[in-house]
């Protein structure tokens, strides 16, 4: 009996291939790959070139600021004394009268103005002519400060028998005291409380002797023995 299946059997099915999937055409080609210049060129848009040559440039940093002096030291105040350069306020009328070096401790004037330092020395001024009583007074403080005395006493009397009752000696005082070579060892003076004299006296304060203040020059006095200078 003749069987249709056995020529079906006999057969060989052959796999079929798979499809190739279609080559991409040259111009899709072009159009998938960006474009390097392109991007690079967008990235890069409005960006401004870096001046110095490529170089990262640190600016210039600023000029430091002058350094400042204090107003006043102690090597300022050594050179002002030795060069004479000393200012005072002062003051005068006809019972009183006071000066201080400029930048004095306003308590260490107020002190003395109220007689609480004690007084080291005197020197009674009556009865002198004007150059006696300078070279009296130029050897006396020569004489306290280079003892280390600090507060004194000058009498040079009220000056009731000079003319108009005015006492000429202590205008002089006063000019004496703020000028070569004195001024150097003055810090202050002013009239003394009744205690002391009054309008007729004096207090001075004399600077603190230091080692290097041994320049400060003495003229010697017209009335100056040898064994005074």
């Amino acid at each position: 009996m003749n069987n249709p299946f056995e020529k079906l059997k006999k057969l060989k099915i052959k796999p079929k291939k798979a499809a190739k999937p279609p080559e991409p055409s040259k111009k899709s080609e072009q159009r998938s790959e960006p474009d390097e210049d392109a991007v690079f060129a967008a990235a890069m848009g409005g960006v401004k070139p870096i001046a110095g040559g490529g170089r990262d440039v640190a600016p210039d940093a600023p000029p430091r600021p002058p350094l400042q002096q204090p107003e006043d030291d102690g090597a300022t105040t050594m050179e002002k004394i030795l060069d004479g350069r000393i200012d005072f306020d002062l003051e005068f009328s006809d019972e009183y009268m006071h000066g201080q070096v400029k930048g004095l401790d306003s308590k260490i004037f107020r002190r003395l103005k109220a007689g609480q330092f004690a007084v080291e020395a005197h020197l009674d001024m009556h009865g002198m002519t004007l150059e006696q009583a300078y070279d009296a007074l130029l050897f006396f403080l020569r004489e306290a400060y280079f003892s280390g005395r600090r507060v004194v006493l000058l009498i040079p009397g009220r000056g009731k028998g000079s003319p108009q009752g005015l006492s000429l000696l202590k205008r002089e005082i006063q000019h004496w005291l703020t000028r070569e070579p004195l001024k150097r060892v003055v810090l202050a003076y002013c009239t003394a409380l009744p205690r002391h004299g009054g309008a007729g006296a004096l207090y001075v304060m004399l600077r603190k002797q230091r080692k290097d203040m041994g320049k400060v020059a003495f003229d010697r006095g017209a009335f100056w023995s040898e064994d005074q200078f």
